[in-house]
């Protein structure tokens, strides 16, 4: 069976400071796994390797058989990915956010109507589907957020401190939402 992420020994150097070094992991598909650590220790470097946004300095990563590196694209296929920052665009609405992504990912307009109201219904955010991102709350844009990197069903979701700045009520909401997407197969990395 292919691991959903296998990294080797790696690492990433930023101006003569190592951010990352040495990681080995291997996730198997379907798995939660939590990056743990202090702030500067590399958390945040490892999951934008995985991504395909950095190369790593030293060593490999791959997703789902990918190779983050040689075939960024493929990952970027596999996964969807929520910075720690809202990432979104203001002055879009809910809807038109969703619309964008859809579109960017290439989600086939047949499915597209279907895929919408699971992600409405699923993160709660039908009733504000016209309101601009710029006017949520912090919980409802970590929503939006993570219904924007599910549209395309990946296998793999990378999330970067998803609960940044998220009040306790909407906290609980978002573990809940991650649980049932654990449920569907997904592997996490938080």
């Amino acid at each position: 069976m292919v691991p959903a992420i296998e990294t080797i020994g790696l690492a990433k150097e930023y101006r003569g400071r190592m951010a990352l070094w040495g990681l080995d992991l291997s996730v198997a598909p379907g798995e939660v796994v939590a990056l743990v650590g202090p702030d500067g220790s590399g958390k945040t470097t490892a999951i934008k390797i995985l991504a395909a946004l950095l190369r790593p300095s030293a060593g490999r990563a791959s997703v789902f058989g990918a190779d983050t590196v040689h075939q960024p694209e493929e990952v970027r296929r596999r996964i969807g990915y929520m910075s720690q920052w809202f990432a979104l665009y203001h002055e879009l609405t809910v809807r038109e956010n969703l619309d964008f992504f859809s579109d960017l990912y290439g989600v086939e307009r047949k499915q597209w109507a279907q895929r919408l109201e699971a992600l409405l219904s699923f993160s709660r955010l039908g009733p504000f589907q016209n309101r601009r991102a710029g006017m949520l709350s912090g919980g409802m844009k970590q929503k939006l957020a993570l219904s924007c990197a599910l549209i395309h069903t990946p296998k793999l979701l990378l999330l970067d401190e998803p609960t940044t700045g998220v009040d306790p009520i909407s906290r609980r909401d978002l573990w809940k939402l991650l649980h049932q997407i654990r449920i569907q197969g997904v592997t996490i990395v938080v």
